[in-house]
């Protein structure tokens, strides 16, 4: 059973954190069967990468429903649910995508998937949230670093069960793992109290806090999801491209994101202590970097370049996540809705246009071109609020 609400009092809750990665772990490796599917889809339906990019639009449209989901989360018990039932009902719309014909298709079942994916993301990293304090960053990052994992698993699990099965419409058989892990949540999930129950976050501070926030996270938001957003959905459609088949494709997309659990599980803990503000710039500086020595070293040795390509561009969001929960502590669910909702609408935006981008000049000057941009956008950590550091110690991580 998950331990109780005093963090001050006890050690850190690994039961409690681990059990809600499980179902952050197997959720987001459905979730990760777009990218590695994407070029068989492609091919049977006939999208160009502007078109393929524009289905982000519709997995990601819910999410403008995160911060009113993250504000009922905030205050009723029975909206809890929505993390327990996310992981089956994701598994299933997204190993349905074989069993699509058209675009229209695709976009209706992905927009049913988005609404899934808003369920569980808006309240789950604030309940992590509640019961790491005051060690937000390192559950932060088992949360996200599981995601990560997750998403690793997800390309190899596609691919593979795509050779299995002798196609895409086999996928269907493996949603009985969602639904399992649903079950466990349920069991596991079921004492917690609600999410800082009894709190109440007024109209006014809502205003002020959105204005301190809102501009400088959505610059963060949509410079980061140039890099990011992009090779997440375009890295295998790249590689394949060079060569490689649908299935090493998938390997290798595995292992940037396996490169990025390590990150992810590195970062949050790493921001404890050096501070989020400057880990934030630390690792995305880091993954541009990285991403254009990916994109101008020649073939076969560009692929080397994966792994800390993945360490670094996944490694930000823990932070980022920590750093929102830090300045939040009266609603915290509600700020992570907001925060979900500006990355869930901008990232699209970013994706698309990478695809436009990459229809235009290819794929190569999307990438070098994002990783310019994200680099710009890190003047944005300027104008948040500094750093609150559980030793105690406040600061400007950035100037």
């Amino acid at each position: 059973m998950p331990p109780s609400s005093s963090p001050s009092r006890r050690g850190f809750p690994y039961g409690a954190v681990l059990t809600v990665a499980l179902g952050h772990f197997v959720h987001d490796t459905f979730t990760a069967f777009f990218a590695p599917l994407l070029p068989l889809l492609r091919e049977r339906l006939g999208l160009s990468l502007a078109l393929a990019g524009s289905l982000t639009l519709f997995r990601q449209a819910p999410s403008l429903l995160n911060p009113v989901i993250g504000f009922w989360a905030d205050r009723a018990r029975w909206l809890r649910w929505f993390v327990v039932l996310a992981p089956g009902l994701t598994a299933t719309g997204m190993t349905l995508l074989g069993w699509t014909s058209s675009y229209a298709g695709l976009a209706v079942l992905l927009l049913a998937v988005g609404f899934s994916v808003a369920m569980f993301h808006a309240p789950a990293p604030a309940l992590v949230a509640r019961l790491a304090e005051p060690q937000t960053g390192r559950g932060m990052s088992i949360f996200m670093a599981a995601g990560e994992l997750g998403r690793a698993v997800g390309p190899i699990l596609a691919v593979s069960a795509v050779a299995w099965w002798g196609g895409l419409p086999g996928l269907p058989r493996l949603a009985v793992l969602g639904w399992l892990a649903s079950a466990v949540l349920f069991w596991r999930l079921a004492p917690v109290e609600p999410i800082d129950r009894g709190r109440r976050w007024n109209g006014t501070a809502l205003r002020v806090w959105l204005r301190a926030w809102g501009p400088p996270l959505a610059v963060l938001i949509l410079g980061r999801a140039f890099v990011v957003g992009a090779l997440n959905t375009f890295l295998p459609t790249y590689l394949h491209a060079q060569g490689r088949t649908v299935q090493t494709a998938g390997w290798l997309f595995g292992a940037y994101e396996a490169a990025g659990v390590l990150g992810a599980l590195t970062a949050g803990t790493l921001s404890d202590y050096l501070g989020r503000k400057r880990t934030v710039a630390l690792v995305q500086t880091l993954a541009v970097l990285f991403l254009w020595a990916f994109v101008f070293t020649p073939d076969p040795w560009r692929v080397a370049w994966l792994l800390p390509l993945g360490f670094t561009a996944l490694a930000a969001q823990p932070v980022m996540l920590a750093l929102v929960q830090d300045h939040a502590h009266q609603a915290r669910a509600t700020a992570n809705g907001v925060y979900l909702a500006l990355s869930f609408v901008l990232r699209p935006l970013a994706v698309t246009l990478s695809g436009a981008l990459g229809d235009t000049w290819g794929l190569e000057a999307a990438f070098s071109g994002g990783g310019l941009l994200t680099l710009l956008s890190l003047w944005a950590l300027r104008w948040l609020p500094g750093d609150t550091l559980p030793s105690g110690r406040a600061g400007e991580a950035v100037r």
